[in-house]
């Protein structure tokens, strides 16, 4: 008979861990095997279930060596998940011989939590085959889990109307000669990324003369209104209000509170309104960041998307503990274009480091101009990082254990 797969999603407060869920479900509901996805409470001792749903039914799972699959595993230590992998086991009479262990992209972890020791504590628990992948770029990390692609042509195709719409609703509009950039900034970094997405994307593109427009989805509210004074004070005085003719500040505090903050005048040739608000609908999300000229995301699941729709890296705020992600992709950049491409994508990254909390950053200087071979190996790193794709790599996987 036909091995089922369980998979078992551990999940904190954010919305990242659910998604990462989800897609490894469709991943195994693809294979056509009968299946579960239990949601567990990673921040609770005992593990406890939040909710569980069965996948391509038809008849009862097989709970006679079904393959596990665990994601994110890292967000709990190597005993605790074997002491939950082994209660859940025992309350569903579940025989299980077989564990897949997939991590979120480049996480780091603490000495007490690498492979080895996931893999000792789980086949002291009874395991016999225990296999463990990373999503991320470093070099042995399976890649990114794309967007559904039905879903990314549907996006592509009804993004810029929907838009169009939801701005009509608000007695505003897009005109077609204004740029979009769209960021999402969840680190406690966010006005220093704020300001290294603004001043670098109009650096890039000060040939441009059309007007822009930055839309900031800042998820930390308390952090809103210190960006609003840091942003009003460094674009009030050179070199960075040089940038820009006049400089509007909004933000939204829901979809019927939209307040100014004012306007900036500069010495430059475009007009520019930035606008701050906590959070948007999934959609709008996706929406915004297809049509968006340049974005900056933050975590795996917006980074995702953004490659799934973009075909392209996009500016990065990063968290500390994502150091081994940014070393992975420096690395490469590296390799394929020298210096001049890892600084390149060093100016796209501002976040804190590992261990020592310092920000780290890089500004663009206003005569910054890519040369035609950075153009060149820009492009064929990004296609490079767009096509390591890791949905196949897993669902072969699968197939191959069922």
């Amino acid at each position: 008979m036909k091995r089922s797969i369980i998979v078992m999603n551990l999940v904190m407060a954010g919305g990242g861990d659910f998604a990462l869920g989800n897609k490894i479900k469709d991943i195994a509901r693809s294979t056509q095997a009968e299946g579960m996805i239990i949601t567990v409470d990673a921040e609770s001792r005992s593990g406890s279930i939040k909710k569980q749903e069965n996948f391509n039914p038809g008849k009862p799972l097989n709970y006679t060596n079904p393959i596990i699959i665990v994601t994110p595993h890292s967000i709990m230590t190597p005993g605790l998940l074997a002491f939950v992998l082994q209660k859940f086991l025992y309350q569903y009479d579940i025989n299980a011989k077989t564990v897949i262990l997939i991590d979120e992209m480049d996480a780091l972890r603490d000495d007490q939590s690498n492979d080895s020791d996931y893999k000792y504590a789980l086949k002291s628990s009874g395991f016999r085959d225990v296999i463990i992948h990373s999503l991320g770029f470093s070099k042995k990390s399976l890649g990114y889990l794309p967007m559904p692609e039905q879903e990314v042509v549907r996006i592509k195709k009804s993004a810029k109307q929907d838009i169009i719409k939801i701005l009509d609703s608000y007695n505003l509009s897009l005109p077609e000669s204004c740029a979009l950039y769209f960021a999402y900034l969840s680190s406690d970094t966010v006005t220093t990324c704020a300001q290294v997405f603004i001043i670098n994307t109009l650096t890039e593109d000060r040939d441009l003369r059309n007007n822009a427009v930055y839309v900031l989805v800042c998820r930390k509210q308390k952090a809103i209104t210190r960006l609003l004074e840091k942003l009003k004070s460094l674009f009030s005085k050179p070199p960075y209000n040089a940038l820009f003719s006049e400089c509007y500040i909004s933000s939204m505090k829901d979809e019927n509170t939209i307040t100014s903050h004012g306007c900036t005048r500069g010495t430059g040739n475009k007009k520019i309104h930035i606008v701050i608000t906590t959070t948007l609908p999934s959609t709008i999300f996706k929406n915004l960041t297809s049509i968006s000229k340049t974005g900056m995301m933050s975590g795996d699941q917006s980074l995702s998307d953004y490659l799934s729709l973009k075909e392209r890296l996009p500016y990065y705020d990063k968290q500390s503990w994502k150091e081994p992600l940014i070393d992975g992709l420096k690395a490469r950049a590296q390799e394929m274009g020298g210096e001049e491409l890892l600084n390149k994508f060093q100016s796209m990254v501002a976040g804190r480091t590992a261990y020592t909390g310092a920000i780290a950053f890089k500004l663009l200087a206003p005569d910054d101009a890519p040369t035609p071979t950075l153009k060149n190996n820009l492009l064929a790193f990004n296609r490079e990082v767009f096509a390591r794709k890791a949905d196949r790599t897993i669902r072969d996987m699968l197939i191959k254990l069922l």
